[in-house]
C-alpha cells in the first residue's frame, strides 16, 4: 500500500534541539502555568528527538522487510512515537516502572484451530496502553476489558472494503464533512442500527455533546459538529481523507484509531515472535480469512500510524 501522502512531513523540524525545546516549552506553558517549562523542555528535548528518530527507523525498515517480520518493527516503532507524544502532555514520563509495561495481554498459548480474527486482547490496569489512552485522547480504559481482533479491524476505515469483499457486509458508512464542520449522514444507517430517525437524532446529540439542531431532510441527517467534532472517536478517517462512522452499535465504543492500531500490532507482534509455527503456516496455506486482513492491516499501519501520531504532534504546536 503505497500512498503519495508524506506521513513524515513534520519530522525534520524536530531534528534540532533548540526547535524541539521551544516546541515542548510551548506545550508545557499551555498545559499549566505551574510547570517549570524551561527546565522540563530542556531536560526532555533530547529524549523526544531520540524517541522520534528511533521510531522512524523502525518504520523505514518495514519498507524493505518481509511481511512476516513487520509486526515487531511496526509495534516497537509505534511505541517510540507514542512516547514522543506523551512527552508533550506528561513532562515527567515515565514516572514509574509500571508505565513501561505494555498495558495489555493476550492468551499465552493459542488453542487448536486458532483463528486470529476471533482472538482477544485484554486491557491491564497499568502500562503504556491505559496511560497514553488517557493522556493523549482523554479516554479511560477499564482493567479486564476484552477486544476481539475482528471487532478492532472494523474500526480501521481503510480495511472496510475488504470486509465487504470477503464477508459481504460493511461495518462503516461513508459520511461527508465540510470545512466548517457540517456532517451529512445518509439515512440508510437507520436499518443496521435498528433506530428510528428520532432515536438517531438523540444519539447524535449524545455522541457530540451538542445542543446544535440536527436536520433530517428525508434522506440525510445534517449536524454541525465543528472543527473539534471531527476528533470524536466515533468518526473514522481513511488515509485518503474520507470520513466514516460505524453502522453497528458495537462500533460505538470510544476507541481512537491509534488505540486500535496499538492493540492489533501488539497481538500480531506477540504471535510473530512466539507462535512461529502458526505464523509460518499463515503465509503458505491461505486456509482462512486471517491472511488478507493481516496483510492489508500491516500495509495500512505502516502509513497510518506515523501519519496519525505526527498529526497529533502538529496539533500540539503553540501559536501555529
Amino acid at each position: 500500500m503505497e500512498m503519495s501522502i508524506n506521513e513524515w512531513k513534520s519530522y525534520d523540524q524536530f531534528l534540532s534541539a533548540s526547535s524541539t525545546q521551544r516546541y515542548l516549552k510551548g506545550c508545557y506553558q499551555r498545559s499549566s502555568s505551574n510547570l517549570a517549562s524551561d527546565e522540563l523542555s530542556y531536560r526532555n528535548c533530547y529524549s523526544f528527538i531520540y524517541y522520534l528518530t528511533h521510531g522512524k527507523r523502525y518504520f523505514d525498515l518495514c519498507k524493505s522487510s518481509p511481511l512476516e517480520l513487520q509486526p515487531v518493527l511496526l509495534y516497537y516503532g509505534m511505541v517510540q512515537l507514542i512516547k514522543c507524544c506523551l512527552l508533550t502532555v506528561d513532562p515527567y514520563y515515565p514516572e514509574s516502572t509500571a508505565l513501561l509495561a505494555h498495558g495489555v495481554t493476550t492468551r499465552k498459548r493459542k488453542k487448536q484451530n486458532y483463528l486470529f480474527l476471533q482472538d482477544e486482547i485484554k486491557v491491564q490496569r497499568n502500562g503504556l496502553f491505559p496511560h497514553f489512552s488517557k493522556q493523549l485522547f482523554h479516554l479511560e480504559t477499564v482493567e479486564g476489558d476484552k477486544f476481539q481482533m475482528q471487532e478492532l479491524l472494523c474500526h480501521v476505515p481503510d480495511i472496510d472494503d475488504l470486509f465487504r469483499q470477503i464477508n459481504g457486509f460493511s461495518e462503516l458508512l461513508q459520511v461527508s464533512i465540510t470545512s466548517c464542520g457540517l456532517m451529512s449522514i445518509p439515512d440508510k444507517i437507520l436499518d443496521p442500527l435498528h433506530m428510528t430517525d428520532t432515536r438517531f437524532i438523540q444519539f447524535l446529540k449524545q455522541q457530540f455533546a451538542t445542543e446544535t439542531e440536527v436536520n433530517y431532510t428525508g434522506s440525510m441527517f445534517v449536524i454541525k459538529i465543528g472543527e473539534k467534532g471531527i476528533e470524536n472517536p466515533l468518526i473514522k478517517k481513511s488515509v485518503d481523507g474520507n470520513y466514516f462512522i460505524p453502522t453497528k452499535r458495537e462500533g460505538f465504543k470510544p476507541l481512537h484509531e491509534v488505540m486500535v492500531h496499538y492493540l492489533l500490532l501488539y497481538n500480531l507482534s506477540m504471535i510473530c515472535r512466539y507462535e512461529t509455527e502458526w505464523w509460518g503456516d499463515l503465509f503458505h496455506t491461505y486456509s482462512s480469512n486471517d491472511f488478507p486482513f493481516i496483510s492489508r492491516f500491516l500495509s495500512n499501519s505502516r502509513i497510518k500510524v506515523p501519519k496519525l501520531l505526527m498529526e497529533y504532534l502538529d496539533k500540539k504546536r503553540v501559536g501555529d
